[in-house]
């Protein structure tokens, strides 16, 4: 394996892994960055952003320091939104991301705002031992570049090529190099993609039945293909994440936002659920849930999709933008994670990681890079789609019983060695009710721009804004075109 001078995997050797390099991956062009304000206001507007996510986050940090008047209401008692890192009830050297997973060395705003807090960056590289599969009820552990036979009918080809080999052949080498500018969403050759679903797109392509189900149950992005816009899958998955070796923050995720906030610390209000926005013209009102009244001269509504719909505008929403808030897609999300005492799957010389067809979908597996053999460890059910929605109305001990009961399959003796459960469920989580932003065919074509437009002194953020779908860096950019907006009014 190809290391480099920090210590990590260099991207062509992840991406070599992957089965990319070499491929259309490695596209000419630049995803270029969020243009940050470079002039300092001579009218100061005094400006309520809503929610500390990464969006109305980057957009407040932004504004004051253009010289405006800046609020952020959060209904949480912490900024991030569905970034989030837990370190409670873990033991000590052991955390887990119960939201956005990683960033990406393509994450250029992102990186601006990292490098100006001094964060230091882990390189994901791809487990060295084995990963577990467990599908069409066959369990078989994979070494890295191992050719094994895949229980699904495909062709001779697709058998030779595996899960990588497959999205290299169906996806990588078909995308157009558009991809890599995420501005051209709306153009030719990438805005008909939108018009197809991701399935039906590996179906034009050539891939078979088993092809494609192969690819559902081992690769993130495909968790519910044929409720996938080919376009969002190209632009965000291929043209952005994968576009550069993926990182994650040492010592958790949720830095990011943490540090952000700091900055801003007197300007944010936690515990502020808002219930009702009321555009007077002249100014903007914002009641919260506990009667608390916000003026301002305009207002910047960085709230999850779902949430929004909660929300009562007055004047109303245009029938547009009502539309695109109630008709384009969130991911259904939950991860379950079992505290074991110690991680079973070391001691057998496995990574831990696994996929499946199981209820389970997607096992991700945390230890003490230290000491790992004996120490607790924790075993993360990741659960998209239909296999998120198969949880909801259960108890906590059910799901627990549930997931354990499949996980053992894959990894025996984690029944033996489980502790305790901690479940998150952004599908019945209040201040998110799903999770990022995914749209379907056509939903893009239909509703981005609707959802990007101001209306009267309302201004829109989000992920769900930004054709970089589902990423921190469309959050951190959504947030910085909304300040601009307001900036260059």
């Amino acid at each position: 394996m190809e290391i480099s001078e920090t210590g990590g995997i260099t991207r062509k050797a992840f991406l070599e892994q992957l089965g990319f390099f070499g491929t259309g991956l490695l596209f000419a062009g630049s995803l270029g960055a969020a243009e940050f304000l470079s002039t300092r206001t001579k009218s100061p507007k005094k400006i309520i952003v809503l929610g500390a996510g990464l969006a109305g986050l980057a957009a407040g940090w932004n504004l004051k320091e253009a010289g405006h008047d800046v609020v952020i209401l959060e209904a949480r008692d912490r900024p991030g939104g569905k970034v989030s890192t837990l370190r409670e009830p873990f033991a000590a050297g052991l955390i887990a991301e119960e939201g956005a997973a990683a960033f990406s060395n393509s994450y250029t705003t992102a990186l601006k705002f990292i490098d100006r807090y001094g964060l230091e960056k882990v390189p994901w590289a791809l487990p060295e031992k084995p990963v577990t599969y467990f599908l069409n009820g066959k369990r078989f552990d994979v070494k890295p570049g191992e050719k094994v036979t895949w229980p699904y009918e495909l062709t001779s080809e697709e058998q030779e090529l595996g899960p990588f080999g497959i999205v290299q052949k169906y996806i990588i080498n078909t995308l157009p190099k558009d991809i890599r500018n995420p501005s051209a969403w709306n153009e030719s050759p990438l805005l008909h993609l939108d018009q197809e679903s991701l399935e039906s797109y590996l179906q034009e392509q050539g891939a078979s039945p088993g092809a494609i189900q192969l690819i559902k149950n081992t690769q993130w992005f495909a968790a519910v293909p044929g409720e996938t816009s080919a376009l969002a899958m190209a632009v965000s998955d291929f043209g952005l994440f994968m576009g550069d070796v993926p990182f994650t923050l040492k010592g958790g995720n949720d830095l990011l936002p943490r540090e952000m906030a700091k900055e801003m610390q007197d300007d944010i209000h936690y515990e502020m659920p808002v219930e009702t926005i009321r555009d007077l013209g002249s100014e903007v009102v914002v009641k919260s849930r506990q009667g608390k009244e916000f003026k301002g001269d305009k207002v910047i509504v960085a709230l999850p999709l779902k949430v929004l719909q909660k929300i009562n505008f007055s004047p109303a929403l245009s029938r547009e933008k009502s539309a695109a808030i109630n008709e384009v897609q969130v991911l259904d999300l939950a991860r379950v994670f079992l505290k074991l005492k110690e991680p079973v799957w070391f001691q057998k010389g496995l990574s831990g990681q696994a996929f499946t067809d199981l209820p389970i979908a997607q096992l991700n597996a945390y230890e003490n890079p230290e000491t790992p053999l004996s120490n607790p460890a924790i075993l993360e059910s990741f659960l998209a789609g239909e296999a998120a929605r198969n949880i909801g109305g259960r108890s906590k001990d059910e799901i627990a019983e549930m997931i354990l009961t499949h996980a053992e399959k894959v990894h025996p003796g984690v029944k033996n060695n489980f502790t305790e459960a901690y479940i998150k469920n952004w599908v019945t989580d209040e201040y998110s009710l799903g999770g990022p932003s995914w749209p379907g065919p056509g939903t893009i074509t239909s509703h981005l721009v609707n959802l990007q437009v101001p209306q009267g002194n309302l201004h829109f953020a989000g992920e769900h804004t930004s054709i970089l779908r589902s990423t921190m860096e469309g959050a951190l950019r959504s947030g910085m075109r909304a300040a601009k907006e307001i900036h260059e009014a």
